[in-house]
């Protein structure tokens, strides 16, 4: 299958993620602390969504994903209303934002990538900054020590 047939695919792919995302992100705004659990469902989506995209070599769009994942997960221990609308309307945008740059991935959209991009890692900065991750080669070289 040709990568734009590819891309198509996870268009529609991701069509279903986002349903289920706004449908989430929508339960969260209307019950914020009885609903926070949610951001773990919406941390689901995009870590398909990151996976998916890194196999296309979308980068960007795994890096964005990537980060509303993170963030999506920093929403589940969230302490204040003010955080969790933080989140929320972060993942908004991480949302939105990738639903765009697929449906336009011709097109030069660096600008709004960069500025979305910042905006999302001072976010995650503000919650404690991302989860700690091991590379493959980290993985590589503890499997050679314990082999």
């Amino acid at each position: 299958m040709s990568t734009p047939a590819k891309i198509k695919e996870f268009i529609q792919e991701l069509s279903g993620f986002a349903s289920t995302a706004e449908s989430v992100l929508t339960a969260i705004e209307a019950d914020m602390e009885g609903q926070k659990h949610q951001f773990s469902v919406f941390s689901e989506k995009m870590f398909a969504i990151r996976g998916t995209a890194q196999q296309l070599n979308l980068e960007e769009i795994a890096k964005i994903a990537g980060l509303g994942e993170e963030i999506a997960i920093k929403g589940t221990t969230a302490q204040s209303r003010s955080q969790i609308r933080k989140c929320v309307g972060s993942l908004w945008d991480a949302l939105t934002t990738v639903k765009y740059l697929l449906e336009h991935t011709g097109e030069e959209t660096n600008e709004e990538r960069g500025i979305l991009i910042n905006r999302l890692e001072s976010t995650l900065r503000a919650f404690g900054g991302a989860r700690p991750t091991v590379t493959a080669d980290e993985i590589e070289q503890l499997l050679k020590q314990r082999g």
